[in-house]
C-alpha cells in the first residue's frame, strides 16, 4: 500500500457542493507536503471509478464526502459508492475519514478490530449551518466554514503525519473551542444554533480500528 490520498468530491446539490468546496484545504495540504493524491470530482465520484482507483493506486488514505446511511456512502447524484458487505473490503488496512451521515454506525463498525487501518466518521448525521446569502459562493460562507475547518482537522492532521487518534482528538478539541467562542457571542444571530450543531458533530465523531494508524 502506498502513501497517498483518494478523495471523493461529488457536487450534485448544495450539501455536496459545500463538502467539495471546503475540502480544498485538504488538497492544498497534500500539495504543500508533496503527497500524491487523486480527486474524484463531480461525475467521477461514482462506484466504478472509485473501485478502480482504489485498486490501481492503492493509496493508504481515503476521504469520503457525500450523503450516507449506516451501510453506505454516496458519491455524485447519490450513487452508492461504498457499501457494507459488497465492496467495503476495499477500505481494509487503510485510514478512512467519512464526512457523511451515519456511516460510522454501520459501515465503520467493520473496522472496529482492524489492526492496521481505521475508520473515522459520524454515528449520527454530520451537520453544518449555511449562510443562505452565500449559497452561490460557498467559499465566502463564514458560518459554514466553522464546521468544515474543525472537521478538516482530521484529514489535514493525518496528512501532516499525526496518528488517527491525535487527529481525531485535535478535531474534537477544535470543535469545543469553536463552541465556547460561539456561546460567548450570545448576542449574535445563529450563535446558539452554531454551538448546538458543533456539539452534535463532536458527539458523533468516532474513531474505530487502529488508533495509532498513520499515513
Amino acid at each position: 500500500m502506498k502513501k497517498g490520498l483518494i478523495i471523493t468530491l461529488p457536487q450534485s446539490d448544495d450539501v455536496t457542493e459545500y463538502l467539495a468546496i471546503f475540502s480544498m484545504p485538504i488538497i492544498n495540504e497534500c500539495k504543500t507536503r508533496a503527497i500524491k493524491f487523486h480527486e474524484l470530482k463531480q461525475r467521477e465520484a461514482n462506484k466504478e471509478e472509485f473501485e478502480r482507483l482504489l485498486k490501481s493506486y492503492d493509496y493508504n488514505f481515503v476521504v469520503l464526502n457525500g450523503h450516507g446511511e449506516k451501510n453506505y456512502v454516496t458519491g455524485h447524484q447519490n450513487e452508492k459508492i461504498i457499501i457494507k458487505g459488497e465492496n467495503d473490503n476495499l477500505l481494509d488496512k487503510r485510514i478512512t475519514y467519512a464526512r457523511s451521515c451515519w456511516a460510522a454506525a454501520g459501515l465503520g463498525n467493520c473496522y472496529d478490530t482492524d489492526k492496521k487501518g481505521c475508520f473515522i466518521g459520524y454515528n449520527i448525521p454530520f451537520m453544518f449551518l449555511m449562510d443562505t446569502t452565500r449559497a452561490t459562493n460557498p467559499i465566502k460562507d463564514k458560518i459554514a466554514e466553522i464546521f468544515f475547518k474543525t472537521s478538516n482537522c482530521v484529514p489535514i492532521g493525518i496528512i501532516k503525519g499525526q496518528t488517527a487518534e491525535y487527529a481525531n482528538e485535535n478535531s474534537k478539541k477544535a470543535m469545543l473551542k469553536a463552541i465556547k467562542k460561539a456561546l460567548i457571542k450570545k448576542d449574535k444571530e445563529n450563535s446558539q444554533a452554531i454551538a448546538e450543531i458543533l456539539w452534535n458533530n463532536y458527539s458523533a465523531q468516532i474513531l474505530l480500528g487502529n488508533k495509532n494508524a498513520t499515513m
